[in-house]
């Protein structure tokens, strides 16, 4: 039974599924932490806590902004890398120290020292886990989302809210 959590799926289905666990995962191994733990953590269904300043730092913004960023940066055309929906905040990964003077209402750089639950890869918005999904997941092997362009876009999205757009 997969009660609220939609989007559990076992390691060995991804394996069937033409996910190898391996090359998806650099992500996460990168950042010291042990793949063979994650997947077995995601296999009961629990978030992940990871390492934050190894591999790359996370900005965190509210998730109602968080979400227009994003949709701002798809239809602009700009590359939006590893980024998931938690209960409260949209959390984008940036490379290392990209992200270390944002000065900006509401966001959040988390750093050397910080950790961030995560859900298993595969776990695609409209799929959840404890209420994380990823809303562009780290297994598409795309890169980083550009620090300098993330902090553009949350300053539109800023701007719009600001001018009475809707929230």
């Amino acid at each position: 039974m997969k009660g609220e959590e939609t989007g559990r799926i076992g390691s060995a289905r991804l394996v069937a599924g033409g996910f190898d666990g391996f090359t998806a995962l650099d992500w996460i191994r990168d950042t010291e932490t042990s793949v063979t733990g994650a997947l077995a953590a995601w296999d009961q269904g629990e978030l992940v806590e990871v390492p934050a300043g190894k591999a790359w730092d996370v900005v965190r913004v509210p998730r109602a902004l968080g979400w227009r960023t994003v949709q701002q940066m798809r239809q602009a055309g700009t590359p939006v890398g590893p980024a998931q929906h938690t209960p409260d905040a949209v959390e984008v990964l940036v490379p290392v120290g990209s992200a270390a003077r944002w000065e900006l209402p509401d966001a959040e750089v988390l750093t050397e020292g910080a950790r961030v639950a995560v859900p298993h890869p595969a776990t695609v918005a409209p799929r959840t886990q404890m209420g994380h999904t990823w809303i562009v997941s780290p297994q598409e092997g795309g890169p980083l989302t550009e620090a300098d362009l993330l902090h553009e876009a949350y300053a539109a999205a800023l701007a719009t809210v600001h001018m009475g757009g809707a929230r």
